[in-house]
This record gives structure tokens, sequence and C-alpha cells, in this order.
């Protein structure tokens, strides 16, 4: 084939990076006195220099070319289309690796292949101050070699190198004067980008002021370090156009620069196409960051797990950095992590879908949404002292304003952002759904919208600090949650003040209903919402919620009408004492569980009492479905005959076997199931029992934690340690450490075996129909330091322990928050 020979600038642009930034670099500046023809976005393959050479008519004065060469021959079918007759190649680095030979050298000689096929006495630019392209062959070049650079002397040298508001200044001498440059985008990379602009458009005899125009028309390509700033003071970096360790490095240094003062997060992609270099190139990626001081490092993919090994090995702490097999995981991760004044530069190569992340961001932090007021219709001022106030990544919400209640204002570049097709936005709240017409309004700020507060005849939004989030053309305003509670807490509300001490983590509308309150046929529910500004609860009227954490034993029916409703976001349920003969029946069954049960069976008479303790030399008798230690008994085997206890300590020495059988018809609760449990001696050396107590939930990561455990020490000889018969409660690491005798290293041993057993216990209660999302298990632990799980506890004690002692309150810190946790990520949040 023959290529096209054009006596008009044909300019090929190729390298490992910023071949499509200095193509715009060129033709912001040529564009201003020529016509030009360009491919467009990242359509650099050979069959798109085909489509510009069949394109091209007289009318053109220049062609600008970039061309991808990441695979071997490219160079050679780009140039049978068309031939160069300017060449720049930006870099030699590590894009495209493996398919290009495994090392820079052979890389470089596939690049070189634009020299030997573009016009032989041409002009080519190099970057002097890459150390690479000095591997590039230009034996056979005749033409004239322009070199570019920053450090080195160089033809075209930038000096004077700034930061500044919306970009980056610098100077260049042409023509023997100083001209002072400046360029609408970041990075010292993009200083090298700008410099090939230069050196071109100043070799076809533009002069300085239309090459200084042309710089600052640049438009920064798409996914090419796009900076957004967010509506809580943060800056979100989207480089994810592709990925290579040169480019990341640039990238990073990028968020060095730009992300002074904030907390700084990376989130990084795979980069592909690395071949032998892959390991390496991520790992050193890792080290690089570890530099860098960088506040948490987020990876995702196959390749970007060796990110994270790489900052290890040079030191950066392993709590910082997390890998992730699923985008959603860190999705979650990454919400949980921006604070107000962040800046995430996010990155990857284009196979990863990065953009993904981006959106995800975008979505919940680019637009500031506000309600109409009535008396104010857009009082920019008052809203924006609001945001300061709040200092909230979202909106506050203000006063309703009728004839506004079916629309949503946002002026037409929001909408651009939005990118939404219809002419209405479906907004969300809780299970209530309201369709709202767009209405323009230019006179607010882009990503300022405004959304009524009244939705329906019932529902109005409480003026709370909300969070928010886009899917295509639908807004979802929440969390919104509910918790279903027994009267006394309704009667008196503020004794769930402490389950709101970490509020400003959840946001959004908490309220407390009791079941009356629930209203089938308008989809409502009435009760207490909490106010973050009185620290106090406001009675209000609200739609269905989104999720529901559940405290009292629910009716069935009404369980079933909120499940068709709310879907399988409603857990702890069902509510209330476990049967510890069904849990026993079950968790025997599994082999690991069933290492840490002790003996159980069912209670029918005497005799299967007598055959439990012919095994064992005494036994508990437990209701299966009491709680509160109400009717358990104690019975021993002593010298010619057994001795039996109650829970008040009364005992009885029984002589026979008739006289045994008299006693449990006395005395076991009629009509009640009883199982005979073997008993696992906890006794210190003071004769009082030790039981554990571990506190096991679920966050926003959807997984089980552990939150806390604690030790009931019994009073005296007492046979259980419930809150009338105990001596104290302490701290379960103290216990194991005083009673035990455990150092630190296996007292965290120990938490973490008894955390992972009663997580698998949970998963098994969950597999066989409990909807959980908080819980604990109550353990014995034997004199060989081994565990026993005797009962899970969906329906323990928690608030009414702030009325109790201090070895009682300790733990609620820990465990009363995290439930709204779960209950926000269940609700879409």
């Amino acid at each position: 084939m023959n290529p096209l020979i054009l006596d008009i600038p044909v300019i090929a642009v190729t390298g490992s990076n910023g071949k499509t930034t200095t193509r715009e670099f060129i033709a912001a500046i040529l564009e201003q006195k020529w016509e030009i023809l360009k491919n467009t976005g990242n359509k650099n393959l050979p069959n798109n220099t085909q489509q510009i050479a069949e394109s091209y008519n007289p009318s053109v004065d220049a062609i600008v070319l970039e061309l991808g060469m990441g695979k071997q021959g490219a160079g050679e079918k780009h140039c049978s289309h068309v031939q160069p007759n300017i060449s720049i190649i930006t870099n030699v680095a590590t894009a495209h690796y493996g398919n290009l030979g495994n090392s820079i050298e052979s890389t470089a000689r596939f690049k070189s292949s634009l020299i030997k096929h573009m016009k032989p006495d041409g002009m080519l630019l190099i970057n002097n101050d890459d150390e690479n392209s000095k591997l590039l062959d230009t034996s056979t070049f005749k033409g004239r070699i322009i070199t570019v650079g920053t450090d080195k002397q160089s033809d075209y040298n930038a000096k004077d190198i700034k930061y500044v508001k919306g970009g980056m200044k610098f100077t260049v001498t042409l023509d023997d004067q100083q001209l002072a440059l400046f360029i609408p985008t970041f990075g010292l990379h993009n200083i090298h980008n700008a410099l090939f602009a230069v050196a071109v458009s100043h070799e076809m005899g533009f002069t300085p002021s239309e090459i200084r125009e042309g710089l600052a028309k640049f438009q920064v390509p798409i996914k090419r370090l796009n900076i957004m700033e967010l509506s809580n003071q943060s800056l979100l970096i989207d480089d994810t156009v592709n990925a290579n360790p040169q480019s990341v490095k640039a990238a990073i240094d990028v968020q060095e620069k730009l992300g002074k003062g904030k907390k700084k997060i990376v989130v990084l992609g795979s980069m592909l196409e690395l071949g032998d270099h892959t390991e390496e190139g991520h790992k050193e990626i890792g080290a690089y960051l570890t530099h860098k001081q960088v506040d948490a490092i987020f990876t995702y993919g196959k390749g970007a797990k060796w990110i994270k090994e790489g900052a290890i090995d040079a030191g950066y702490d392993p709590n910082k950095v997390i890998h992730f097999k699923h985008r959603s995981d860190m999705h979650r991760e990454l919400k949980n992590s921006i604070e107000d004044s962040s800046s995430i530069l996010v990155k990857g190569s284009s196979a990863m879908n990065m953009i993904k992340t981006v959106k995800y961001i975008k979505d919940r932090y680019f637009y500031s949404i506000k309600v109409s007021n009535k008396d104010k219709k857009f009082s920019l001022m008052s809203l924006d002292k609001t945001v300061k106030y709040l200092k909230d990544r979202f909106f506050y919400l203000i006063k309703h304003s009728n004839k506004d209640e079916n629309l949503i204002y946002l002026n037409s570049q929001t909408l651009q952002h939005l990118d939404i097709k219809t002419a209405y936005i479906k907004l969300h709240f809780g299970q209530l759904t309201k369709k709202l017409k767009i209405s323009i309004n230019n006179k607010l700020k882009t990503g300022e919208i405004i959304v009524p507060q009244r939705l329906s005849e019932h529902i109005t939004i409480p003026p709370l600090p909300y969070e928010y989030y886009f899917m295509n053309n639908q807004l979802f305003l929440g969390p919104v949650i509910g918790m279903v509670v027994y009267q006394r807490y309704m009667n008196d509300p503020n004794q769930q003040l402490l389950r709101f001490a970490n509020y400003s983590k959840i946001k959004g509308l908490i309220f407390l209903f009791s079941p009356d309150l629930l209203n089938k046929q308008n989809k409502t529910i009435s009760g207490y919402y909490y106010d973050p500004k009185t620290k106090s609860f406001i009675w209000g009227t609200f739609p269905l919620p989104c999720a529901i954490f559940n405290r009292i034993p629910l009716r069935k029916s009404r369980y079933k009408f909120l499940k068709k409703h709310l879907g399988d976001t409603i857990f702890n349920y069902p509510y209330g004492n476990s049967n510890k003969l069904e849990f026993w029946n079950i968790m025997s069954k599994q082999a690991v569980i069933r290492n840490h049960l002790p003996r159980t069976k069912e209670y029918k008479n005497v005799n299967s009492l007598l055959k439990s303790l012919k095994s064992c030399d005494s036994v508990y008798l437990k209701p299966a479905t009491m709680a509160g230690g109400n009717g358990i008994f104690h019975v021993k085997k002593i010298n010619k005959g057994y001795l039996w206890s109650d829970i008040l300590g009364k005992q009885i020495e029984i002589k026979s076997k008739d006289a045994l059988a008299q006693t449990l018809k006395d005395n076991l609760v009629k009509n009640k199931t009883y199982i005979v449990q073997k008993e696992i001696p906890t006794f210190n050396e003071k004769q009082n029992k030790i039981d554990f107590r571990i506190y096991l939930q679920k966050d926003y990561t959807k997984n089980w934690r552990f939150s806390g455990i604690e030790t009931k020490v019994g009073q005296k000889n007492s046979i259980i340690a419930n809150s009338k018969n105990r001596k104290s409660i302490i701290p379960g690491e103290q216990a194991l450490k005083k009673f035990y005798g455990l150092n630190e290293d296996e007292t965290k041993q120990k938490i973490e075996e008894m955390t992972q057993v009663c997580i698998r216990t949970l998963k098994v209660m969950e597999k066989t129909g409990s909807k959980l999302g908080d819980a604990c298990l109550d353990l014995v632990m034997d004199k060989n330091r081994k565990f026993w799980i005797l009962e899970p506890q969906i329906n323990y004690a928690a608030e009414i322990k702030s009325a109790r002692d201090e070895g009682e309150r300790r733990v609620l810190p820990l465990i009363l928050p995290t439930p709204f946790e779960y209950a926000k990520v269940l609700s879409g949040f």
C-alpha cells in the first residue's frame, strides 16, 4: 500500500504516555488559524489512521495524528496509510510492556518504527529528560531532531514551573524572549506534553501570543486528570483512561501537590499489559506511595494486590492499605473512608473500568441537595451558611413551599453532569417514591439541587443532614431507618440516646416506633425521630423505612407486611429467647461448633437426669425457652446422694431416686421443655462462677465483627452469674488474664478464636431462618482454657444496662451504635 504523502504538516504523536494530551495541546494552538484533521478520543489504531487519510481534502491545513503502538508492527501499519513529516515520541516506558517484548529495549525498538517510516528528512521531537528515549534508533534518520525538557538543557526548556489555581505556569524562551505560559491541567508530565506543542507550533511559525492563547484554551481530555470539586470540600481526581507505572506515578505526584492539607486517598485498579513486569511494576507503585504521605490505599483487581505487598514491604502501615476482589466491597469501604476535605485519586487500566468508581463517588459527593424555602425561594447565601454550619457533605433540609412540591430545581450545567434524558427525576425517600418535574434555574450553582420538603399529604422531610446518591434519573435520599422498640422507650425515648453517639457517621432519618403506630393503609409510621442539633427526639409521621432494626417480639403478620414492602432489610427477627434444645440440635451437626458445645439432651424424666449424671459429676437443668436464669437448677453427685441447688442459693441434699423425682416435680416450671446440660466448671479459687459474653454485630461492611467481650463474676457459690446473682462485670480481656493466666498475645488469640467460632454459629442460625445483625453469645471456659458455647442472645440486655453500675455500662459505647451502621448499608447508603 502506498501511503498518502502530503506537503502540509502531518504530525504524528506516539509514546508510552501522554499521546492524547499532546495531540490536544497541539490542536488547541493550530486550530486558532488552521483547519486541522485529527483523530478524536482514544481512536488511535491503524484503522483509525486509515479513516483520517481517506477523509483528507485540500482545505485541510494540517493533520494531527495520535498513533497507538501497543502491538508489534503498529508503527509500520500507521505509516502505510499516511506518511508523517513531523513525529513526536513523548517517552518510552512500560506501557504495553507484555506486547512489546517485555523489555525497555524492545519497546524502544518498536517505537522507533515511526522514525523508520516517517519522512526521512522530516522533524523528530524527543523528550530529553526521558532516559529511555535515548534507546530510540535514530541512526538512519536524516532530518532534524528537536528536544524538549525541564531538567536537561534542551532546544525547548520549561522553567519557573508552578502549580497555580486551575493549572500550571511556566516560562519558555522563544526567539530570545521569555514567554510566560499557562496550561489548565496539572503535572510535570503535562509540562512535557505542552512543550512538544510549543516546539511544533513555534517551528511552524506560530507567534508567541498564538501559542499562549492556544495552550490556555486547551480542553482536558476526559478521564485524564479531570479534577472535580466535591460538595464536601474534597477533590476527586479522575485519571482512569489507562495506567502503567509511569502514568500512575505522575498522577500520584499531582495528588501530592493538589491534596496538601487534605486526607489523601488513592484508589488503584490493576495495570494491564505489563507482561513479565506485572508483579514488579505493581510493587514499584506500592513502594512509591509509601513515600508520598498517603492516608489510605485501596487496590482492586488481580494485579493490584502486588501494590499492597509493595507498600507494606516498603514500610507502609498495613492497616491503611486494603485490597479488594469485588468493586462493591471497595465502594463501601471507600465511602466509609472519605471525609470532608479529602483528595481522592482514582486510576487504573481502561479494562478495569475504574470510571465506575469515579461515578460512584460523583453520584454521592458532587451535588449539593437542599430543600426549597417558603419565605426565600432561592436564598443562596442562607443555604451556603447552612452548609458551612453543618460542615456536611450532603445537605440540610429547610422549609417547604407548596407550589414547588412537584418540582426539582437545578441549573443547566448540573443537568448536563447528571446526563438525564427524562423531564423528571424520581425522588426516593424511604419506601416513598415521588416523580419531580425538572425545572431549570440558572441562578443556582452548578451541582446545587433544590427538592421539595412536602412529599405527600402525610409526609414532609424532617430537617436533618442526609446523604444521597443518583442512579440514572433516580435520586435516593436517606438513609431512612426504623427501630422497633418496646412501649417503655416510646414513653421515654431518651433512654435510647446512647445509640445515637455516632449519628454523624450515619446521618439521615432514624426513628423509633412501636408496631401499633404502623398505618398499613397509608404506608406510614408515626414515631420519634432523632434530632442531632438538639440531641433529642421529635414526634413525626414517616414513610416506611428502607431498613428496620427490630428489638421486640414482632407479630408475624406485621413482619410479613413490612417484609413485603421493605424486602430483606429487617434484622433481628424473630426476636425472643432462643430455644436451647433446638439450638443444640442444630449446632451439634456442625463439626467445628460441636467441639465447643457442652453435652446436652432433652429432659424427659428422672431417668434421663440420672443417665447424664453417670458420665459427669454435675449438670444444669434449664428451661429451653426461658431467660434471665429463671427456672434453672443445678444437680451435683455427692456421697450417698445428690445436691440440689436453685438460683437463690437454696440447697437440698437428696438421698434417693424417688426423692429426686419428687423434687423435680415440685420445682421444674410446669409445661416447659427442659434440657439437661453437662456443667463446665468455671469457678475460681474463691468459688465465683465465671461466665463470658461476646458481642458480635454487623457493620457497614455487612460482615460480622467483634464488638466487645465482658465477664460476669457470680456471687460466691451461686450457680449462675446473671444480674441478680453476680458480684461484678469486668472486661473479658481482664478476666482472661486474671483468672486464666493468659498474656496479652494469648488473650488476643483466644478472643479471635472465640469470635470465629461464634460467627460461624450465627451464620448457621441465619441459614436456618434467622435474620440477624446484632447478637451476643454466652460462653464459659474450663481450666484447660477451652471455651464452650451455652446459647445465643438476640434479645440481650442493652439499653437497660445504662441504669446499672459502671461494669455493666462499660461495653455500651461499643455495642449500642453499631446496628445503625448495618441498617444504613441495608438502606443502600
